[in-house]
């Protein structure tokens, strides 16, 4: 029997989301339709249907990414991509891949953005890893710090998180390239604030607490969502882990203060944010030793697909002046083409031309410079792009570079 890939429809929405808990080895969330329905876009979700039994899922989130230079542009998120054991090795995301893609470029949306569980997958789909991340561990009882931090800190219920969070977290994504957008159901999600049918509010929340600092001007500046491990003692002392869900903060100094006041909670000895953290962390550089605090788990956070170069490419800043002229080889066709960008810190522009290629590159690698979190140098010591001319990867390079790694907060 033919495989449909298409729209989910109203009536198929309850199986399709219970496919996707089972995809993502969660199948107690079955069930889960009332919440769902309110933050996903249904004309943006696809499934692939055997017999009318969905077997694939595929969604996609409407999005603003911040690029170098602070300008904001629509992003495609992709997400809930699963395919059923029972239907592998079929080409089954390939389809819903081409089919979401598709549509997105139609409604001129220049990138799309994922975040990847497996590594191999989305590269053969033009993606390329754009933003790395890490966890972050910092050991409270050395915690020290070399100058006095400013700033105060308060504990808020979950409302007054939600109210301000927000606002707080679009001033600091605006200056934040790789940062995307968070909508309200996401923030209710993220404060447990849109629970499960039959659960109350109060139990999805009342394990996490939320905290601001604020300037002297009593303005929020700086906010954290954590919560505590279990008790544990060690040898008689306690010994508990604190761990950090979200935290941000509008310049390095607030979230230096923020990681002070999660170390100077009694009882707790080791303090770890997870997931989704600069690999920069500078606020590191503010403690005394700075072997107080240290990553793992590094790894590509975000990556990209280039749907349109043309928009992509004017979008962003450049760090110094220059012009090059890139050969992108696309094989599904999205980003193929020859484009010359010019371009500098004052503004850019991209437009396709007949002028012989100084670079030529794949569009996952050209994803993967976009946002300066990777260096064209880099690919082309890996012989990942081609240099039709003599010293154009260096001038691409220093054009696309940044000053400060992209960092990703918001996963999708």
């Amino acid at each position: 029997m033919t495989i449909d890939v298409r729209r989910v429809r109203d009536d198929e929405f309850e199986a399709w989301c219970d496919a996707i808990d089972i995809g993502f080895h969660d199948p107690k969330n079955r069930g889960d339709i009332a919440r769902r329905r309110d933050y996903f876009e249904l004309d943006r979700c696809w499934g692939a249907f055997d017999e009318g039994r969905p077997v694939g899922t595929f969604r996609s989130l409407t999005l603003e990414l911040t690029v170098p230079g602070g300008d904001a542009i629509p992003l495609d998120g992709v997400s809930a991509v699963t395919v059923a054991p029972t239907h592998r090795r079929r080409g089954l995301l390939s389809r819903m891949m081409a089919a979401g893609l598709g549509e997105a470029k139609e409604r001129g949306e220049p990138l799309a953005g994922l975040y990847a569980a497996e590594y191999p997958i989305y590269g053969r789909f033009g993606f390329g890893p754009a933003v790395e991340a890490s966890d972050w561990h910092l050991d409270a009882r050395a915690a020290t710090w070399s100058r006095e931090l400013p700033g105060t800190v308060e504990i808020v219920d979950p409302l007054v998180a939600l109210e301000k969070a927000a606002e707080l977290y679009d001033r600091v994504r605006a200056q934040t390239p790789g940062a995307v957008t968070r909508e309200i159901p996401r923030w209710k999600l993220r404060l447990g604030l849109m629970a499960r049918e039959g659960e109350s509010e109060s139990k999805s929340s009342n394990n996490l607490l939320n905290a601001f600092c604020y300037d002297e001007n009593g303005e929020p500046v700086g906010y954290v969502r954590y919560r505590f491990g279990e008790d544990r003692f060690t040898h008689g002392r306690p010994d508990m882990l604190l761990e950090v869900d979200d935290i941000f903060a509008l310049n390095v100094e607030y979230e230096a203060r923020l990681w002070k006041f999660l170390a100077d909670h009694d009882w707790v000895s080791h303090v770890v944010a997870k997931e989704r953290q600069r690999v920069d962390a500078l606020w590191r550089e503010l403690l005394v030793d700075r072997r107080a605090a240290w990553p793992d788990e590094s790894n590509e956070g975000q990556w990209l697909r280039i749907l349109d170069p043309v928009a992509a490419l004017a979008a962003r800043r450049y760090e110094v002046p220059g012009r090059v002229v890139l050969r992108i080889v696309d094989k599904d066709g999205y980003a193929d083409g020859t484009f010359a960008v010019e371009g500098g810190p004052d503004g850019a522009s991209c437009a396709p031309t007949t002028e012989s290629p100084e670079v030529t590159l794949p569009a996952a690698v050209l994803a993967s410079i976009y946002l300066g979190g990777f260096s064209a140098a880099r690919y082309a010591l890996l012989g990942m792009l081609d240099e039709d001319r003599p010293g154009a990867v260096a001038r691409l390079a220093a054009m696309f570079h940044t000053a400060i790694a992209p960092w990703a907060p918001t996963s999708y």
